[in-house]
């Protein structure tokens, strides 16, 4: 069983958000963690009918990649979403998979209730822009909406400065974070 699921949506293969990502993965195998790590570039995924579909039903009509990926978030207990800031949103990849976790919740009326039970969720951005601060206030709404569907936020690495594919490989204190975060994630796991 996938214990932690991680969503890596940027174009770049072992690039910014893939390598912050990695290290939280080699913490995390600090204890033979399972993980599942998807490139969202490579995956087909289409965009959100709008057919509402799901509101009655705990699945998508749409039959692509998504089947996987609800699968696996269903058995998780930690959703990893990593993201490079492009026009201070999350990249067109991230936004897909996003409108497609729809299925996660139950609507009552206005109320959202997940489906499948609780998990945490950690975001990772990556941007040009020099100041932590920027995009915060977007990345405090993109968590808030995804608990109705049962992510609720956890912690959010963010790396600033991220001019060129490789400049993370450089920032030994985000890093660093990244790893502490991956070991802290498999001590709860192996708690259990």
């Amino acid at each position: 069983m996938t214990k932690v699921v991680a969503f890596i949506g940027s174009p770049r293969k072992r690039g910014n958000v893939d390598t912050i990502i990695g290290e939280i993965i080699k913490g995390a195998n600090n204890n033979n963690i399972e993980v599942k790590k998807y490139y969202l570039n490579d995956m087909n995924i289409k965009g959100c009918q709008g057919c509402l579909y799901c509101r009655k039903n705990p699945n998508c009509t749409l039959k692509d990649d998504m089947v996987t990926v609800y699968e696996d978030i269903k058995n998780a207990e930690y959703v990893i979403i990593g993201s490079p800031v492009y026009i201070c949103q999350v990249s067109a990849q991230t936004k897909l998979l996003l409108d497609r976790l729809y299925p996660l919740t139950e609507i009552d009326k206005s109320k959202h209730t997940p489906r499948f039970g609780q998990k945490k969720l950690i975001m990772v951005y990556t941007q040009a822009a020099p100041f932590s601060f920027l995009f915060k206030r977007y990345f405090r709404y993109t968590a808030k909406h995804l608990k109705g569907m049962g992510l609720n936020h956890y912690k959010t690495i963010i790396a600033t400065k991220a001019f060129e594919k490789n400049s993370t490989k450089h920032n030994f204190k985000v890093l660093q974070k990244a790893y502490k975060l991956g070991v802290k994630i498999s001590l709860d796991l192996s708690n259990k």
